[in-house]
């Protein structure tokens, strides 16, 4: 019978385990981002006789700085068909500048990528439509030089000043020794590890905060004076994150907010003061959260970890932290109910949320939420994996339906219509922009992933040579789904109850409310005239009290609903308990 024996990335494959005097059939499969091929012809291999003759040839060349016409170590290069994609190896120069690559014949586009250096196309140019041609004939070598121009580094003149003041939320007190962290955006730390090639971008930007994790793109660290004051300088014209963190207190990014994805960038002209922080100390609760971010196969994935707390109104972030380098996360000090986890790999994964079961869950309306109490362990997140296939990009802007708002933080995913598999994503920047690179050409759809907002997934579209491999301005909105529920009086019901909508008809938002005499956990739902579900307004434990909850006439998925009659019903179980209550009222739309 046939086995597998190994699963390579290379051209070639070496069975190491072949002694004489024996015959062996083989055959091979084909994996990429759209799957598994089928199986090839199998081979028949009788040790001894001599190798085949391989049609490759080599491209090689020298790599030097512009201005100072010195080599250039450590210049990934990469090959392009001129179709759009890939090829599968890669090479680097040495400390000579020198790069040589033994490649299947053929023609390719050249890109030669190193931080702080312009990426460049073969031949001085900047984008692949304008790269010239490196053409490879069997048992040959073409020649590829690049001269290569440095980024100018700011001028001690172009430093500006970041100020501000650390204290404790609670006490008002200044906070000695907190550390501020003035870091790159996301998007300028993935660039740097797309041209590094690198997991963690540029080593010398690297910085272990404690009971935070290895935090990546750090320009400056700095700590609180006495009266809970610093200052730090950094390079003007760069968008930053910034990160306040002490022990005994929850870290925060500016500006109050608890992940890099939603904190707000600060685009540094000038000196800037006031950016100031109120950090909150750890709750008195002992509860923990601990699990482990893996791939199909359980290693570990080094990734950022959000966890989010399920209320009554949606869920929200509430703590951030960064994996060990075996995946391993924590989080201590959390107070008991339900909760989610999301997890955003550092590299060559796509961002999953927690599911008991399945591997790779992209949208948080398909997550599991767990229960959180005394030690709560095994909250593992499986992650998918994504590889760089091409030179094709979609990039556009989120924002939100009726407001027409941009969104920070949204996790945008590049789905091939031909797999239906995450082959690339991105996450939205402050200006709602979002730029999915290194897709093979082809057909994608786009799906909008962002905590208490609608799923949104775009119509497919399609990256080709007749859009030069690029679809940009792709607008993409999505609507929130964050539902106020206001709890109406202290008096404790005697009673379950669902009352009359009102107003009722209505155009287009009706306000429902109900009461339960015990704490229980509530569903109430929205359905159409056939029995079917149109969107669910709760699905959360309440304790006892008298509530009201607005909607205003979407389904689930943000689209505005036409006039006519709707049910709305209410499941009510007591915690604990076997009691349950149902009940079912009837309104009017209106338009």
């Amino acid at each position: 019978p046939f086995i597998p024996i190994a699963i390579v990335k290379m051209p070639g494959f070496t069975d190491q385990f072949v002694p004489p005097g024996h015959t062996y059939r083989y055959y091979v499969t084909a994996h990429n981002y759209l799957g598994e091929s089928e199986p090839s012809n199998d081979v028949v291999f009788i040790p001894g006789g001599p190798p085949p003759v391989r049609n490759k040839g080599i491209i090689s060349g020298t790599i030097i700085d512009d201005t100072t016409q010195q080599p250039i170590g450590g210049v990934r290069l990469r090959f392009f068909t001129p179709n759009g994609f890939i090829y599968f190896r890669e090479a680097r120069t040495d400390s000579n500048g020198y790069y040589s690559m033994p490649i299947d014949s053929g023609v390719y586009l050249v890109y030669a990528t190193k931080w702080t250096y312009i990426p460049e196309w073969y031949d001085n140019t900047l984008y692949h439509r304008d790269a010239t041609p490196v053409s490879v004939m069997p048992r040959d070598t073409s020649v590829a030089n690049f001269g290569l121009t440095r980024i100018p580094p700011p001028p001690p003149a172009r430093l500006v000043a970041v100020s501000g003041t650390v204290i404790d939320s609670a006490t008002g007190d200044p906070i000695k020794g907190a550390f501020v962290v003035i870091m790159r955006s996301n998007r300028q730390v993935q660039r740097m590890q797309h041209q590094e090639g690198s997991l963690f971008g540029s080593r010398s930007e690297m910085f272990m905060l404690e009971g935070f994790g290895t935090l990546l793109g750090v320009m400056r660290v700095v700590r609180t004076d006495s009266n809970g004051n610093y200052l730090a300088h950094v390079p003007d014209s760069l968008s930053y994150i910034i990160l306040a963190a002490k022990s005994g207190y929850i870290p925060e990014f500016y500006n109050n907010k608890r992940t890099p994805y939603d904190a707000d960038r600060l685009f540094l002209v000038s000196d800037t003061s006031n950016i100031n922080f109120d950090l909150v100390s750890n709750p008195d609760a002992q509860n923990s959260v601990a699990g482990m971010v893996k791939n199909l196969n359980g290693d570990g994935v080094i990734s950022k970890v959000v966890l989010f707390k399920k209320t009554p109104r949606g869920i929200f972030p509430i703590r951030c932290t960064i994996t060990d380098s075996l995946g391993n996360y924590s989080f201590n000090y959390i107070y008991t109910g339900y909760h989610y986890a999301k997890a955003y790999p550092l590299a060559y994964y796509a961002p999953a949320w927690h599911d008991v079961d399945s591997c790779g869950v992209i949208c948080w309306v398909n997550a599991d939420s767990f229960y959180v109490t005394g030690a709560t362990t095994n909250i593992d997140v499986c992650v998918q994996p994504i590889e760089f296939a091409g030179f094709a990009s979609i990039g556009g802007t989120v924002r939100e339906s009726s407001l027409g708002d941009a969104i920070t933080g949204v996790t945008v995913y590049a789905v091939s219509t031909a797999s239906n598999a995450v082959v690339g994503y991105d996450i939205s920047e402050d200006d709602g922009t979002f730029d999915i690179q290194g897709l093979a050409p082809g057909s994608y759809k786009l799906v909008v992933d962002k905590e208490n907002y609608s799923v949104t997934e775009s119509a497919p579209v399609v990256v080709d040579g007749t859009n030069n491999y690029t679809a940009s301005d792709m607008e993409l909105n999505t609507t929130s789904l964050v539902l106020e529920i206001k709890e109406m009086d202290s008096e404790i019901p005697q009673k379950y109850s669902l009352h009359q909508n009102y107003p009722n008809p209505f155009n287009p938002t009706t306000e429902i409310s109900f009461s339960i005499p015990t704490a229980s956990k509530v569903n109430i739902s929205i359905y159409n005239v056939l029995g079917q579900q149109i969107t669910t307004l709760v699905n959360q434990e309440l304790n006892t009290g008298s509530y009201s909850i607005s909607w205003n006439g979407l389904d689930a998925a943000g689209n505005t609903l036409s006039s006519g009659i709707y049910f709305y019903k209410i499941n009510a179980n007591a915690l604990g308990e076997k009691a349950n209550y149902t009940s079912v009222r009837k309104m009017m739309m209106m338009k």
